[in-house]
């Protein structure tokens, strides 16, 4: 067989360890893995032994939107090379578009400008839950859309967002007869506005009172109730960027319980710490669930290696440090960090060089947990013959720095630019295309496929 591309002698992940080996590539699918022999005209890169591992599955992005730097444009190129090759981006509606529309229309906007496949999941509005037979209209639409899951939130009452426990039912009701996922973000609106105005009537403004006005509590109790929610409504529910030490405790429960419950959480929520909010910068380091304290971080390895914790997102929101310049108060501070470049270095150097974790348990966590949960496993996810051919090849001894002038996401704030990774991806594949290779993103022309209900299973 003529191969496009040959990866040849990779240290190559698949089948649940590592093989030293090549992959052969045609039309944008892995067609050969073990000898190729070589035929006339193919593009053989000879890795010299680098770990290879599929393309990274990032399950929580907010590339554009929120009045943030972030477009397709970097919010992709910072993917590519970061190793990341699949991206599972929200849409919200304005004034001016209803939550199906909105989905339609930022699927639309990523097939014309995406480089990478992607996913559209529609972030709920208030105004979605005026009744049971408004729900069942917007998820009649969105199923017809092919949208695989949609996003309600339990707090943001002040924007429009807050759905409460009655109406989270409904929908997840609703969902599993439409067969779309429900994605929670678990934090209790009650504590958070009783604190705030409490902190705030106090004069209390400043980045750490963000922490102190969302504690440990708000989130364990709203993921407590999606966990209960689910198991009553047999709907599927992935829990986003969990924090707390219990959170994954309280997931893991659920699972045993037999609830279709997951749970995810973020590189933020594993490396940073709240004193990061006490400094100079520290409102460039407030995200919602703010930053923890170290019994919460090591908690979370622990989830990490122990399987309780099921994937890790970026919950990417590239803001500039004008946005989050220094006395702004904490809630008048757009939420959100950039980390779709560093997410998956970040959990290989942290995690798997430093022990923490297995490889298979990082593989699992950025690329093939994503990938089951969403149900495009082993199209994505997967180095295995029939699978697409997105890859990642990563320099395991590679130091890389992580000041903002050192990637690609469109934003002049770094959370980790007082560290570097060791190991970095050096090489990453799209589609059997290569998008990204030394830090360079490649312009292919390649454009990204919408991953539907429809077809995910193709």
């Amino acid at each position: 067989m003529a191969f496009d591309i040959i990866l040849r002698d990779g240290n190559v992940f698949y089948g649940g360890g590592l093989h030293r080996t090549s992959i052969g590539i045609k039309d944008g699918i892995i067609t050969a893995i073990g000898s190729i022999e070589e035929i006339g005209g193919n593009n053989t890169i000879n890795l010299h032994g680098k770990l290879v591992i599929p393309g990274g599955v990032d399950p929580h992005t907010h590339i554009e939107g929120y009045s943030s730097a972030g477009t397709i444009k970097n919010g992709t190129t910072g993917a590519a090379i970061g190793g990341t090759t699949t991206v599972l981006d929200f849409s919200q509606a304005t004034e001016n578009e209803d939550t199906v529309r909105a989905a339609e229309s930022k699927i639309k906007r990523f097939s014309e400008q995406s480089p990478l496949d992607f996913t559209v999941k529609p972030m709920m509005v208030t105004a979605d839950f005026e009744s049971e037979e408004k729900l069942e209209g917007i998820f009649m639409g969105l199923q017809k859309s092919g949208i695989m899951a949609v996003k309600l939130f339990t707090t943001y009452k002040n924007l429009g967002r807050y759905a409460n426990n009655y109406q989270i039912l409904m929908a997840m009701q609703i969902a599993r007869k439409h067969g779309i996922m429900v994605q929670i973000h678990a934090e209790n609106n009650d504590f958070i506005e009783g604190n705030m105005d409490a902190l705030l009537r106090a004069g209390k403004t400043g980045p750490v009172y963000h922490a102190r006005s969302k504690p440990d509590i708000s989130e364990d109790i709203a993921v407590a109730d999606a966990a209960i929610a689910a198991k009553e409504s047999g709907s599927k529910v992935y829990c986003v960027h969990l924090s707390t030490k219990n959170s994954p405790e309280i997931i893991d429960m659920a699972r045993k319980n037999g609830t279709d419950i997951y749970g995810e959480t973020c590189p933020q929520y594993l490396i940073l710490d709240e004193e990061y909010l006490n400094g100079d910068r520290g409102n460039e380091y407030i995200c919602s669930p703010p930053l923890r304290k170290k019994s919460d971080i090591d908690a979370m390895w622990n989830a990490l290696a122990s399987g309780k914790i099921h994937a890790v997102g970026s919950d990417h929101v590239p803001f500039l440090r004008e946005q989050k310049k220094p006395g702004i108060p904490f809630n008048k501070v757009p939420n959100g960090v950039p980390g779709i470049e560093t997410r998956l270095p970040l959990l290989f150097s942290e995690g798997v060089q430093k022990g923490r974790i297995t490889l298979q348990r990082f593989v699992d966590l950025i690329s093939s947990g994503p990938a089951r949960i969403f149900g495009i496993y082993p199209r994505k996810g997967a180095i295995d013959i029939g699978s697409d051919a997105d890859i990642a090849v990563i320099d395991t001894e590679m130091e890389h720095g992580l000041r903002a002038e050192d990637l690609h996401m469109g934003t002049d704030i770094s959370l980790y630019g007082h560290m570097k990774t060791r190991g970095w991806p050096v090489l990453t594949l799209a589609g059997g295309k290569i998008v990204a290779e030394n830090d360079v993103f490649t312009e292919t022309g390649r454009r990204g496929k919408f991953l539907g209900r429809g077809d995910i299973n193709e």
